[in-house]
């Protein structure tokens, strides 16, 4: 759910120069003349949620957990480049090159699984800035923002049914998951393969009814069928 609350009689929607639209978020830098204000549908993952997690996963260098859950509209990402403020009439009011925050993941309203990565595997800040900088106008602005020295929450699963209907997130779906996932880093390169045989074979009937008496039973995930987890 999106609230457009307009303000005056001016509205701005945002682009970046390759034209992709978007629209002022929270924690943006948008111009003094902006006058809309979007409004997106937030949520946290509950306490017991993240406390599942963090008992799956366990936690980072930092001491925070290694899994955490994140709604979709919530997760926001830098994006640096050059971005067009226009207003309700699509008229251009600005130009700019600089970080702003957007949405890291599709679909917006959906859970999503993030698992914690450490710095050097974004390579050491020089390398980073060497890979990401762009150039606008002069103006030189980091594509993907700064570097992410205490690490960074990537994405490794969205919670949705089987045809992606909205499923709501639980504490004993969250375990699961992150269990599921562990194991399958655990697994071997040939095990891995096999779960993806094995998981082609079944007819969509059998593997949604299978999926789903994995998560009413309380047996190990996926029934020690190693999870396959791709970054």
């Amino acid at each position: 759910m999106i609230r457009v609350m307009r303000e005056q009689h001016e509205a701005t929607s945002l682009s970046r120069k390759n034209g992709v639209i978007g629209t002022p978020f929270s924690g943006s830098t948008i111009s003094p003349r902006a006058q809309i204000r979007v409004i997106r549908e937030q949520h946290a993952a509950p306490e017991s949620v993240m406390r599942r997690l963090e008992i799956a996963g366990g936690r980072n260098r930092f001491g925070e957990a290694n899994y955490r859950a994140v709604w979709g509209w919530s997760r926001l990402a830098w994006v640096g480049g050059k971005w067009e403020d226009r207003n309700a009439a699509g008229e251009l009011v600005r130009e700019c090159v600089e970080l702003r925050r957007v949405p890291k993941y599709a679909p917006q309203d959906r859970w999503h699984i993030e698992r914690w990565l450490p710095p050097e595997a974004y390579g050491s800040p020089r390398a980073w800035y060497a890979q990401t900088i762009e150039r606008e106008d002069g103006v030189s602005v980091p594509a993907l923002g700064p570097y992410p020295e205490r690490g960074e929450y990537e994405h490794c699963f969205t919670l949705e049914g089987p045809r992606g209907e909205f499923v709501q997130l639980t504490s004993a779906v969250a375990e699961y998951i992150a269990c599921a996932i562990e194991a399958g880093r655990r697994s071997s390169p040939a095990e891995r393969r096999k779960a993806i045989e094995q998981r082609e074979r079944r007819s969509e009937r059998d593997y949604d009814r299978w999926a789903w008496d994995v998560l009413d039973s309380g047996c190990p995930a996926f029934h020690g069928v190693p999870f396959v987890n791709v970054l």
